[in-house]
């Protein structure tokens, strides 16, 4: 289960969450040790990093994993790091920009920091940096993905799309295919894993 708390300055936080269930920050940041407590094999934790100050918001991600990791040491635990990508609206929410060289240290922190945790970088980031960070970062990167809401029914149900699909979430900076990803991870002499465990 990966869970992504936005931010973690409580403040900043009830500024994004209006209202509803998603507005009550403390059950929000619980989510990970409840979903452990209910016999989950491993959780996930994810700030979207821009939000807020990224150092502190990074800083207290892998704090909150640290914590986690020896209060339960048989959970896997791993760490998402989205940045603030261009979006709708954006100009309301003042992001705080994250350029690739600051993400690139933010994973290599985490990598020294919680040399167990998996970490995954989404395509929200550009190949290049993705093909370069797998090799002493990150653990996954995602592929195929598609970001419009409604966009993978046809998948799942079998039925046509009848309309187009919804507004993307975010952009996509690496839209290669899962063959060409997985080629990509092969020529630098790496084993792309497409599943880590088998049911039997």
């Amino acid at each position: 289960m990966i869970y992504k708390t936005d931010v973690y300055n409580p403040d900043k936080y009830e500024t994004l969450h209006l209202m509803g269930h998603k507005r009550v920050w403390p059950y929000r940041f619980e989510a990970q040790e409840r979903a452990l407590m209910g016999g989950m094999r491993g959780v996930g934790f994810s700030a979207l990093l821009g939000l807020d100050d990224f150092r502190k918001d990074a800083l207290a991600t892998a704090l909150h994993v640290y914590y986690l990791q020896r209060k339960y040491p048989h959970a896997e635990m791993s760490l998402s790091c989205p940045r603030l990508r261009p979006i709708i609206n954006n100009d309301k929410i003042n992001p705080k920009d994250v350029h690739e060289t600051q993400l690139c240290q933010i994973l290599c922190a985490y990598r020294i920091f919680l040399p167990y945790a998996g970490i995954t970088v989404s395509s929200r980031e550009v190949a290049s940096f993705r093909d370069h960070i797998i090799r002493f970062a990150a653990t996954k990167i995602s592929a195929g993905v598609s970001t419009g809401i409604g966009d993978h029914e046809e998948k799942y149900t079998g039925k046509e799309k009848q309309a187009e699909s919804g507004d993307e979430q975010f952009e996509i900076s690496d839209d290669r295919s899962l063959e060409a990803i997985y080629n990509a991870i092969s020529g630098q002499g790496l084993q792309p894993v497409l599943n880590e465990y088998i049911y039997v």
